[in-house]
């Protein structure tokens, strides 16, 4: 017997709740949010570095690129991407088409 499972779905916002002027995200006040993951080159010598630096301090690859992100963007204004820009389709693989 398959068990009956109830969703909850939350409510879409209305139009009106949606805010239309752009904001600018401080660096101390960074969105909270399910974690992105990153793929990039990076110099062979900056990643030996990396983990050099990460095995005498007892840090991990990410604990030492975020901490160096965040320190980066310290003293930056940032301006959030135009909405037509945010909301174009993702770049990568195409789903597998599910056939029957």
């Amino acid at each position: 017997m398959a068990k009956e499972r109830k969703f909850d779905f939350a409510p879409l916002p209305l139009v009106s709740d949606v805010h239309e002027e752009p904001e600018i995200i401080k660096t101390n006040e960074v969105p909270e949010g399910a974690p992105t993951k990153v793929t990039f080159d990076c110099d062979y010598i900056l990643m030996e570095n990396m983990k050099d630096y990460g095995y005498w301090e007892g840090l991990t690859q990410k604990d030492i690129i975020l901490e160096s992100l965040k320190l980066y963007f310290q003293d930056k204004e940032i301006r959030p991407r135009p909405d037509k820009i945010r909301n174009r389709t993702k770049v990568g693989r195409k789903p597998k088409s599910v056939t029957e």
